[in-house]
């Protein structure tokens, strides 16, 4: 059920009128009836592995259970572990099984048989949540362990099936302390504001140009020899095409939580704006770059025992970070360049203390290094890749393959004003904090003239907007692209 469709806003229409009778009744009957309609929204896809959600609900929770009863003790830390591995093995089964017996067939002469696994939707998300919860328990960070506040916490249905990767720190404070469950209209007319404009963004602003990328795409990995525009045009369409499917369901999700009265972390601020590809991994997927840093590059020594452990580790966690993305080699190469651009930054600012490049060409760096790996994110496979790129670099002819993409690069000069120019919907809804901001990315100096004119009101201007913009929104439904992080 994606959020940018037409079931959905059925769905989203028919919960609010039932959760508007039901939290008369009080915070128990509120956290219930969300907790049914989120296990109806997961179960609209495939009811069938609603049983694999619940049951590692339950063995999770035992573990936690588990941990809190031999807190100090060794068996802590052995039940731990135990429920990592449970974590990581569900996890493997479900994503990795057919990757990683294809390639024992590939190099073996004793070929196995493949299943045909299909991967639940939601898995990698609500996984590395429960791991995260797991970990917090651990460290004795878990103040509240009420059975219904953590299945709330994982399945309330605006982040379940992609993120944000919420933290109990998150969440679990909210469900606890909060007695008033019922609707707000500030909260309703906010939420849904930001509701629309993301739905905008995807279906009006991008989904309709997302078949002119896939025809590129697909022609490459067909065979056919790009020229030196086409191979810019895909690269730099399918980077736009990621960042406002993202950013539109990262404000989609954050909308309908704050609809309910909850608060989601901050997932997507303006990562375009980097200057440095260390920036722009603390404003794109935030929350998941905190797991990995909290999870993996911390253990791993992170940067407290030097320049070679720090390059070690940034590069082994963003590899294994590529790898969650996808059980194939693009995203395996797409993680390690990354980690490579991170021991960039690690080495420079280890042998050069001090000393900055210009904001402008940081920029300008960061955003041509990050759209080289998005090529390897999106192609179907290395060839591919490897196609586009050399059409990038001027190595195949400066004809195009087709006139299909003329739209496409018309949206250039469009999408640029809003990426680079403009503030983003966090920004303009600052003083209504509908979300929590983890890297305190808002910053603290006053708005700027372009924000305050623009900020969220609650004026007949703003209604007539987000009336527009949901509409439109709607209406261009039938251009629907599915979320690219719903197949993660």
């Amino acid at each position: 059920m994606v959020f940018a469709s037409h079931i959905f806003l059925l769905f989203l229409a028919v919960t609010l009128l039932f959760y508007w009778q039901v939290a008369k009744r009080g915070a128990g009957a509120a956290k219930a009836f969300l907790i049914v309609a989120s296990l109806v929204f997961y179960g609209s896809w495939k009811a069938a592995y609603l049983p694999l959600l619940i049951g590692s609900l339950l063995v999770n929770y035992a573990f936690a259970l588990g941990i809190q009863a031999r807190r100090g003790s060794p068996g802590a830390g052995w039940l731990y572990a135990v429920g990592v591995v449970f974590n990581v093995a569900l996890l493997g089964y479900f994503k990795y099984t057919g990757f990683l017996l294809g390639q024992w067939n590939a190099l073996t002469s004793w070929p196995v048989p493949i299943p045909e696994i299909v991967l639940p939707i939601g898995l990698s998300f609500f996984t590395f949540q429960q791991i995260g919860f797991l970990t917090d328990m651990r460290q004795g960070r878990v103040g509240d362990l009420r059975f219904w506040n953590f299945v709330l916490m994982v399945v309330v249905f605006p982040h379940l099936v992609a993120g944000p990767i919420v933290s109990q720190r998150d969440m679990l404070p909210q469900l606890a302390t909060r007695r008033d469950w019922t609707l707000k209209a500030d909260q309703l007319a906010i939420g849904l504001t930001i509701f629309a404009l993301g739905l905008f963004k995807k279906t009006v602003l991008m989904d309709p140009q997302v078949p002119y990328i896939d025809i590129l795409f697909e022609a490459a990995a067909r065979g056919y020899t790009l020229g030196f525009v086409d191979g810019w045009v895909a690269a730099l369409g399918y980077g736009f095409q990621i960042y406002f499917d993202f950013s539109a369901y990262s404000d989609m999700a954050i909308g309908l939580a704050f609809i309910f009265g909850l608060r989601l972390p901050m997932n997507f601020f303006s990562p375009y704006k980097s200057t440095s590809v260390r920036e722009f991994w603390r404003r794109w997927h935030i929350s998941l770059s905190r797991f990995l840093r909290d999870l993996l590059y911390i253990p791993m020594g992170g940067n407290r025992h030097g320049l070679a452990v720090a390059v070690f580790a940034v590069v082994a966690t963003m590899t294994i970070g590529g790898l969650w993305h996808g059980a194939g080699w693009t995203f395996v190469v797409w993680g390690l360049l990354h980690g490579l651009y991170l021991a960039i930054n690690h080495v420079w600012r280890a042998a050069l203390p001090g000393v900055r490049m210009p904001a402008w060409l940081g920029g300008i760096l960061t955003f041509l290094a990050v759209t080289v790996a998005w090529v390897f994110f999106r192609a179907a496979d290395m060839p591919t890749a490897l196609a586009i790129l050399k059409a990038m670099a001027g190595l195949t002819t400066l004809h195009e393959l087709a006139q299909l993409d003329r739209g496409l690069v018309l949206m250039f000069p469009l999408y640029t004003v809003i990426v680079w120019l403009m503030p983003n919907l966090m920004q303009l809804f600052r003083r209504q904090q509908p979300a929590i901001d983890l890297g305190d990315l808002l910053p603290a100096n006053p708005p700027g003239r372009v924000e305050r004119w623009l900020a969220f009101d609650g004026s007949v201007r703003w209604a007539a907007m987000a009336a527009f913009t949901f509409v439109f929104a709607w209406f261009a439904l039938s251009n629907l692209a599915p979320f690219i992080y719903f197949q993660f």
